[in-house]
C-alpha cells in the first residue's frame, strides 16, 4: 500500500518540507510537496551562541504553515531534523520545547557523524560503481551552512569520518566586505583546519572528491552552460577554476545580479569555492563530483527504509570504519576482528539465554573491534583509555547513547565488573545498564577464547536452567580455559557457565 510520509530539515539559514508518496514496491518515492522557507537560526547562534526570541517565532510560523501542510495530506508519520545551528545554540533545550508545544511538531537533533552517515547511504546509491571501485579512495564532504562533515573511503569503506564546526554561512562575512578581502581571512583557517585533519586522519589523498550541499549545488549556476536534470554533475578542474576565479572578484551584489541568487545564498559562493580548493589541494583529486541530494532527501529515504523495516545497508561501513578507528590506534586487525568473531558466535548460540537483538549485536561486534584500542596511550588502564577514544570517536550509524554503550562495554571488557559507583556507568538506565553488563560480559568470554583458539574450531553452547556449557573443538581440558574470565557472566546472567 502506498504511504505518505515527509521530512522537515531546520538549517542554519532555512527550513525544508519534503512530502513524498511512497511506492508499493520499497524505497522509490514521488515527491508532492518541496518547500524551503529562510530562516534566522545560524546569524543567531554563529554571533551570540543563542536562537534569539524573534528567530523563535519567525520558526514557530514556518513550523505551524509545514504543519498545516501536512494535515492537508492527512499526514501523520514524518520525520523532523534540526543540523548545527541548534545543535550549537545554548538554548537548544527551550527552542526544542517551545517548537514542540507551540507547534505540535516533535524535532530531534541530528548529530554531525549522523548527518554523514545520510549522506554517504543518498550518495552510495547515486554512485555505487565509484563507491564500490576497490582499487579508488574517495572523499566526501557535505558543505553545510554552519558545519561540515568529511569522511574518507577506501575500497568502498568508510575509513573516518570528521566535523568541523565551520560552514559557509559562519564564515560569510556579510556583503559589506571585498571578495578579496575575505578570502584572505577565510584561507588560512580553512587550509589550517584540513591540515589538522589529514594529521589526525591519514593522507586525505584520493582519485575523486564528492561534495554536497546546498552551496556546493549553488556554485553550478556559475557555470557557463545550463544546469542539467542528472542527479550527478561532474566538475572538471578547469570549471571549477572558473567558477572560483569569478567568486573571488565579483561582490555578493554583482553574484545576485547577475545569477539571480538571493543575497544569503550569494554570501556563501566565495566560502563554499574556498573550501572546494583547500580540499582539492590536500587530497590531489583528478575529478570533482556533485550529486544533486540534500539533507531533506537523505532524511526522508532514510525514514523510508526504517518505516519499510529495511535491513541498515551502513552497517558495513559502520564495522569497516571501526576495523580502520583500530588500525589507526595500533590495533592488530586479525586480533581484534578474531575476538569479534568469538563475540558474534557466543552472542547468537546464547540467544535463549539474553533475548537481545540484532542492534545489541551489532554494539557488541563495535566494542570488539575498538576494546584495545586505548593501549595507543598506556598499557596501564588501556581498558578506560579505549573508552575515552570511543565516546570521542565520530562512528556514523551509532546514536550518542549507543556509543556510551559501547564506550562502556570496552571498559569494562578486563579488570573491575560495572559497578554503581562509576559515575558514567550510574548515569545509564537501568535498561542499559543491564545490556552494558551482559554484552560486555559475553565480551570477555571473547577476548579469552581469542587468546587460544582459532575462531574456525566449531563451538558448541549448550544452555540449561542454572549451567552454560561452551565446547570447542580441539579443546584438551579444562586447564586451557584459563585466559577466561568468567566472573561477569556469572554475575550478569545469574548463571554458571564451563568449558569442556
Amino acid at each position: 500500500m502506498k504511504e505518505l510520509l515527509a521530512s522537515i530539515d531546520i538549517g542554519a539559514h532555512s527550513a525544508r518540507l519534503l512530502i513524498a508518496e511512497v511506492a508499493d514496491d520499497g524505497m522509490s518515492y514521488e515527491t508532492l510537496e518541496d518547500l524551503e522557507i529562510p530562516a534566522p537560526l545560524g546569524s543567531d547562534v554563529f554571533r551570540t551562541g543563542k536562537i534569539s526570541d524573534d528567530s523563535m517565532m519567525v520558526m514557530c510560523g514556518i513550523l505551524r504553515n509545514f504543519r498545516k501542510k501536512m494535515e492537508e495530506y492527512s499526514i501523520t508519520k514524518y520525520r523532523a531534523i534540526v543540523t548545527s545551528a541548534v545543535r550549537e545554540a545554548e538554548n537548544a533545550d527551550v527552542f526544542l520545547e517551545r517548537m514542540s508545544f507551540l507547534t505540535g511538531v516533535q524535532i530531534e537533533i541530528l548529530s554531525g557523524s549522523d548527518e554523514a552517515r545520510l549522506i554517504s547511504l543518498s550518495v552510495r546509491s547515486l554512485l555505487p560503481s565509484e563507491f564500490r571501485a576497490k582499487s579508488k579512495r574517495l572523499l566526501l564532504a557535505d558543505i553545510g551552512t554552519g558545519a561540515c562533515q568529511v569522511s574518507s573511503y577506501d575500497g568502498g569503506t568508510m575509513r573516518f569520518t570528521e566535523t568541523v564546526r565551520f560552514g559557509t554561512l559562519r564564515m560569510s562575512g556579510g556583503e559589506s566586505v571585498s571578495p578579496s578581502l575575505r578570502k584572505e581571512q577565510l584561507l588560512p583557517v580553512i587550509d589550517s583546519t584540513f591540515r589538522e585533519i589529514s594529521y589526525l586522519s591519514g593522507k586525505l589523498d584520493c582519485s575523486a572528491l564528492i561534495v554536497t550541499g546546498g552551496s556546493v549545488r549553488s556554485i553550478l549556476l556559475l557555470r557557463d552552460r545550463a544546469l542539467s536534470s542528472n542527479p550527478v554533475h561532474t566538475l572538471s578542474l578547469e570549471e571549477f577554476e572558473r567558477i572560483r576565479e569569478a567568486a573571488e572578484t565579483m561582490t555578493v551584489e554583482r553574484l545576485c545580479e547577475k545569477y539571480n541568487l538571493r543575497p544569503d545564498v550569494a554570501e556563501t559562493i566565495l566560502p563554499c569555492c574556498l573550501i572546494v580548493e583547500s580540499l582539492r589541494k590536500n587530497t590531489d583529486a583528478k575529478s570533482i563530483f556533485i550529486p544533486m541530494i540534500s539533507t531533506k532527501h537523505a532524511l526522508l529515504e532514510n525514514y523510508i527504509r526504517e518505516f519499510r523495516q529495511k535491513k541498515d545497508p551502513f552497517e558495513p561501513q559502520l564495522l569497516g570504519m571501526a576495523i580502520q578507528t583500530a588500525i589507526r590506534y595500533g590495533g592488530d586487525r586479525s586480533m581484534v576482528t578474531e575476538t569479534c568473531i568469538f563475540a558474534e558466535r557466543l552472542f547468537l548460540k546464547l540467544k535463549s539465554l539474553h533475548g537481545m537483538d540484532h542492534r545489541s549485536l551489532l554494539l557488541l561486534k563495535v566494542a570488539a573491534l575498538l576494546y584495545k584500542t586505548g593501549l595507543f596511550i598506556s598499557n596501564s588502564s588501556y581498558h578506560k583509555h579505549s573508552a575515552y577514544i570511543i565516546r570521542n570517536t565520530e562512528l556514523p550509524g551509532l546514536s550518542q547513547r549507543e556509543r556510551e554503550i559501547v564506550a562502556l562495554i570496552a571498559r569494562y571488557h578486563r579488570k573491575s565488573m560495572p559497578k554503581p559507583q562509576h559515575a558514567e556507568f550510574a548515569q545509564l538506565s537501568r535498561e542499559d545498564r543491564t545490556l552494558v553488563n551482559r554484552l560486555a560480559a559475553i565480551l570477555r568470554l571473547a577476548c579469552g577464547l581469542s587468546l587460544s583458539r582459532d575462531a574456525e574450531n566449531a563451538m558448541t553452547v549448550t544452555v540449561r536452567q542454572g549451567l552454560v556449557t561452551v565446547k570447542m573443538a580441539g579443546s584438551a581440558g579444562l586447564s586451557n580455559w584459563s585466559a577466561v574470565d568468567t566472573s561477569l557472566f556469572r554475575y550478569a546472567f545469574a548463571t554458571d557457565i564451563v568449558f569442556l
